[in-house]
Parts: C-alpha cells; sequence; structure tokens
C-alpha cells in the first residue's frame, strides 16, 4: 500500500475510486488487483463477500497512477493471466474465440 493511499470503509467507497493495493479475501485470495477502477457492481459483490474495507488512492492521485507504463504492466499481467487460464483448454470448440474476446477487452479497456 502506497503511503498516499487511505483505509475507508466500503460503504464510503465509490464507484471510479482507485484500490492502492491488492484486495484479499480472509483467504487471501485477491478480489481485486492493485491500481483496479471501483465500479458499481464489484462494490456490490465486495458487499456481498462480507468485506468492510478496502484502500483506495485519493482522488487526484488516479490520474497519476494509470499512467502509459502502469496501464502496460497491468494489461501485460491480465494477459498473462489469460494465458495461465486457457492453458489446458485449446481443444474445446469455442475457447479460442472466447480467448480472443477477453484479449482484445483486455487490451482495449
Amino acid at each position: 500500500m502506497s503511503a498516499q493511499a487511505q483505509r475507508i470503509e466500503l460503504d464510503a467507497a465509490r464507484a471510479g475510486m482507485v484500490l492502492a493495493g491488492d484486495l484479499r479475501d480472509a483467504n487471501g485470495s485477491v478480489l481485486l488487483p492493485d491500481g483496479a477502477t471501483l465500479t458499481e457492481a464489484n462494490l456490490a459483490s465486495l458487499r456481498r463477500r462480507g468485506v468492510d474495507a478496502c484502500s483506495v488512492l485519493p482522488a487526484d492521485a488516479g490520474d497519476a497512477a494509470e499512467d502509459a507504463a502502469a496501464r502496460a504492466a497491468r494489461v501485460a499481467q491480465q494477459l498473462r493471466r489469460l494465458e495461465r487460464l486457457f492453458r489446458r483448454s485449446a481443444a474445446e470448440e469455442a475457447t479460442p474465440r472466447l480467448l480472443q474476446l477477453l484479449t482484445t477487452y483486455r487490451e482495449n479497456g
């Protein structure tokens, strides 16, 4: 967590805020990665999972956090994760198309 980060209650979190560190569940699994932008959908999901707080960057730090190098690193990490998830399912008929759609989404999102 960066020195600029502030820990807030999930009820105070708003869509558009940027996480200042991986958000993990009680077992240590990553629910949302560092740098993820909160959406209404993932806030609702986190509430259902019983998450009560998160660390976010100050509003003015969000733009700096998403500079080109940071975005490129995040996209590369997401693409590596997709490759890992799909490594054993190439024989399935729909898998290549799904992987292509997810890759395009990650590269452009």
